[in-house]
């Protein structure tokens, strides 16, 4: 059994949500907060919920400094849960499988943004010695550049190294486009995509092989709603695929599935949602 199989239910990162986006332009205070109902939560590729998610956060901001929480709720008991008391069957079904705690610092160029930050990912559930892991992350987006492409680098401090491990990183190259729409609510149509490479010491921690190289991609399509100038909404749909076949046939086996079921069956998922957005 790979460590992989063990860590799923406490695997986390934030997770696509569409951001409100009419914070007044004249104060350096800001404040938003988002609700996503997601048919799967997918972390990096991986099926951490592999059934419907609720997916609530909250952004505090002062000049280039925000600080944001973020969770997700299991709205099924596709999760078998760990350390919880409960009853056979109800699984992690109305409880928060994780929350997510990120301070960050963006500072505007011409043409560009530089963001660094840390991200603390708490499991309500985990039973073992690390009941939460922290990342650093720094990066850069092109905001003038076709397509404003995206590189950002997250480093663990904790899982990865215990025990010896090598710091697990995973490292992200994101690009999107918006099309344009001539109606009032449906202001466009966004695509965008990512693909991501990591290091051994990141797939040795979470697929127990030494497979360091690209990891998993994805392709976006959103369709976001304008509601009035605080409050917007958007539904999106991803095509997600982890990358190398070492790490696809090593990923969690889905619990609802059959044991002949490999990990690789698992490799590639079609998901989606609806998000609602306010911000001041």
């Amino acid at each position: 059994m790979t460590k992989m199989k063990k860590k799923i239910t406490s695997l986390a990162i934030l997770v696509f949500g569409l951001q409100g986006t009419a914070a007044a332009q004249d104060s350096i205070y800001s404040a938003s907060g988002d609700l996503v109902f997601a048919s799967k939560y997918i972390w990096r590729g991986l099926r951490a919920t592999n059934d419907w998610s609720l997916q609530p956060a909250m952004t505090l901001g002062v000049g280039g400094f925000s600080a944001n929480v973020w969770g997700t709720m299991d709205l099924t008991a596709v999760n078998p849960g760990d350390s919880l008391p409960i009853q056979p069957g109800d699984g992690l079904k109305g409880k928060f499988s994780e929350v997510n705690y990120v301070f960050s610092y963006d500072h505007s160029l011409e043409g560009a943004t530089v963001s660094v930050g840390t991200i603390t990912y708490a499991f309500p559930d985990r039973s073992d010695s690390l009941p939460s892991t922290t990342e650093i992350y720094g990066g850069v987006s092109l905001d003038s550049a076709p397509l404003a492409p995206s590189f950002t680098l997250h480093v663990d401090l904790d899982e990865t190294q215990a025990g010896g491990g090598s710091a697990g990183m995973y490292f992200l190259i994101a690009a999107g486009h918006s099309f344009p729409l001539q109606h009032d609510v449906l202001s466009s149509f966004d695509l965008s995509a990512t693909v991501a490479l990591v290091n051994a010491g990141y797939t040795d921690f979470f697929y127990g092989v030494s497979a360091g190289g690209f990891h998993d991609a994805g392709i976006t399509a959103t369709l976001p709603i304008t509601i009035n100038d605080n409050w917007s909404a958007g539904f999106f749909v991803t095509y997600s695929a982890l990358l190398g076949k070492q790490i696809r046939d090593s990923q969690l086996q889905d619990p609802r599935e059959p044991p002949k079921a490999t990990g690789a069956d698992l490799a590639d998922t079609l998901w989606g949602g609806f998000s609602l957005s306010v911000s001041f």
